[in-house]
């Protein structure tokens, strides 16, 4: 009997089963109007599925982008501490590692979640202001600043992102919903039209593939 869409079915098999029926209907006298009803949904939902393909690749890239000043972030705070220590054997009576690490060292902020590690890294830098302008670990405070700024946009970058694909998702399931709907009714039409027999030759089989292969097989001799 002929397959139906369903919406468990993937934006590809929407279409390859749109796009099978309308081949058999244009070789059939009579239901090209079955044609014309469903290759504007079926260039709908091309459209749509493409579209979410893009969102899904651009979240994959802010994805990526964040990963990657994350380890930014990451190197800057690892430097800030090797300079801290150097200080501090340079200056033993003066040590500054302790008062912009207090919690032990560089690697439990390493260990955060992304944002608050942009928290933490914040406040290392408004400790190293409270060094003074003259103090050599300020020439640091920039490139933090850079760093955090780098992985603050990245976090906002990929949670637009992801919006943006659940709204994409959103667009392709409505699409797919219509062109499910437009394939049952050229369905009961064609049925109106020709009876179901004859019906059911202008849908995609639901028979099994291994079933068609097995018969292709040549037989032994």
């Amino acid at each position: 009997m002929a397959g139906k869409l369903n919406d468990a079915m993937s934006s590809e098999v929407h279409i390859n089963y749109s796009i099978r029926h309308t081949r058999r209907c244009k070789q059939t006298k009579g239901a090209e109007i079955f044609v014309t009803n469903i290759n504007p949904l079926i260039t709908d939902l091309e459209v749509k599925n493409t579209a979410t393909k893009k969102e899904r690749l651009l979240q994959d890239n802010a994805y990526d982008d964040l990963i990657f000043n994350e380890g930014g972030l990451d190197d800057r705070i690892r430097t800030i501490s090797d300079g801290a220590k150097q200080y501090d054997r340079e200056n033993p009576g003066l040590p500054v590692h302790k008062l912009l690490f207090p919690n032990g060292g560089y690697s439990i902020i390493l260990r955060f979640s992304i944002l608050k590690k942009a928290d933490a890294a914040e406040e290392i830098k408004e400790r190293i202001k409270s060094l003074g302008q003259e103090h050599s670990l300020s020439a640091q405070i920039t490139p933090l600043e850079e760093s955090i700024g780098k992985v603050r946009t990245s976090l906002a970058d990929l949670q637009q992102a992801k919006t943006k694909v659940r709204t994409a998702v959103a667009n392709e399931e409505v699409t797919q919903a219509n062109l499910r709907r437009q394939y049952e009714f050229n369905y009961l039409d064609a049925i109106k039209m020709f009876g179901k027999t004859f019906a059911n030759r202008l849908f995609p089989q639901t028979v099994s593939k291994k079933k068609i292969e097995a018969e292709l097989l040549p037989t032994e001799a």
